[in-house]
């Protein structure tokens, strides 16, 4: 908003005599006579008189200003596109108070509320496209989904006049990662090598050492005919591949989190198995953590993987069957089983052959 446009809402206390006052409320705005903390009138411009009762009685006029004004709103990487690219759009919107009793007694920061309002709109307006249609003609279609969708701002007690989009921008990579979850690159950084540090003071390496199975697991990739390693079966700390192949044989080192896996894996009873690459995870550890941070049980290199994303736990029913539920941890962009999304928090039954997705990568769920 311009800095030297007047303020949304002005209080002011009348000045009485013997009680009496007599106010002037200016074109374009709207007047609210509180008195004692109540709203006990609404006033239109012009020439207004009220009495109060000296000490007893203590009175205010709230002015709201009803012209048409102007918000500017920039993002920087809040929205995401349908194809999964962060997105930057600056916007002015013009809009009205048409219920000033809502925007000043019952709000508490109504420019905040009114800009959180458009932010959602706008979020789903960019997630219906891609970045080639916002290339084209993203301009036309946001502006015209946030004319069309003002619900939200309308029943803050605002009416949306107007929207002019400024600038879209679109980020040279691709993925969801720090913006969404609201961690900027340095804040990363900071939270990975406090992590490392408590682990250190903790006398605890940061690695565990063999016989435990690493396996890194990489974002958006193919399965690599040419790469031995593919398609190994991983059981504690034996590398078992369709071929012989020596003992001493490693997974090639990359600059990626590793999947660690727990070297109990012959008390396992279930397990994944990957899409892509047919890698086996006995599922031995309980619970079994899934998400980018290196303290989870199976870590992931995937953007669109929270740090925390969910969980797999083993539990035994009154007839003493071993049975595995997966949670959703309130991921960003949701555990799907089976392409249902899982509601965040809540267990989910897996049955053998079902289909468990997290981001780009995707495991079926075998139990005995």
């Amino acid at each position: 908003m311009a800095s030297n446009s007047p303020p949304l809402i002005q209080t002011l206390t009348p000045e009485r005599w013997l009680g009496l006052s007599m106010d002037f409320i200016e074109a374009g705005y709207t007047g609210l006579f509180v008195k004692n903390g109540k709203v006990v009138r609404k006033s239109q411009p012009g020439r207004h008189f009220s009495f109060a009762l000296p000490v007893l009685e203590k009175c205010q006029l709230i002015l709201v200003d009803t012209k048409i004004r102007n918000l500017d709103i920039i993002s920087q990487g809040d929205f995401l596109s349908r194809d999964q690219y962060l997105i930057n759009i600056s916007l002015t919107v013009f809009y009205q108070v048409v219920d000033p009793k809502r925007v000043a007694i019952e709000l508490s920061d109504p420019i905040a509320a009114l800009t959180s309002a458009i932010k959602d709109s706008l979020g789903i307006a960019v997630g219906q496209m891609r970045v080639e249609q916002l290339i084209n003609q993203g301009r036309i279609h946001v502006r015209q989904y946030l004319l069309d969708n003002t619900e939200l701002s309308y029943n803050l007690g605002f009416s949306l006049e107007d929207v002019r989009i400024g600038d879209i921008s679109f980020p040279q990579t691709r993925g969801v990662i720090r913006q969404v979850e609201g961690m900027s690159a340095r804040e990363e950084a900071e939270h990975e090598a406090a992590l490392k540090m408590q682990i250190a003071e903790a006398a605890r390496p940061i690695i565990p050492p063999p016989p435990i199975q690493q396996v890194n697991i990489i974002s958006g990739e193919k399965p690599n005919t040419n790469n031995p390693t593919l398609g190994n079966i991983i059981e504690g700390n034996k590398l078992a591949t369709p071929g012989e192949l020596p003992p001493q044989t490693k997974l090639p080192r990359q600059t990626l989190a590793p999947t660690i896996i727990a070297d109990n894996a012959q008390t396992a009873l279930a397990r994944l198995v990957h899409h892509s690459s047919g890698a086996i995870f006995p599922l031995s550890a309980t619970p079994c953590t899934i998400g980018r941070e290196p303290s989870n049980t199976i870590v992931l290199d995937d953007g669109l993987s929270s740090r925390n994303h969910a969980r797999i736990i083993r539990q035994q029913d009154t007839q003493g069957k071993i049975r595995y539920q997966i949670i959703d941890i309130g991921s960003s962009n949701g555990t799907f089983v089976n392409g249902q999304r899982l509601v965040a928090n809540q267990p989910s039954l897996l049955t053998s052959g079902n289909i468990i997705r997290i981001g780009n990568q995707e495991w079926r769920f075998e139990a005995e």
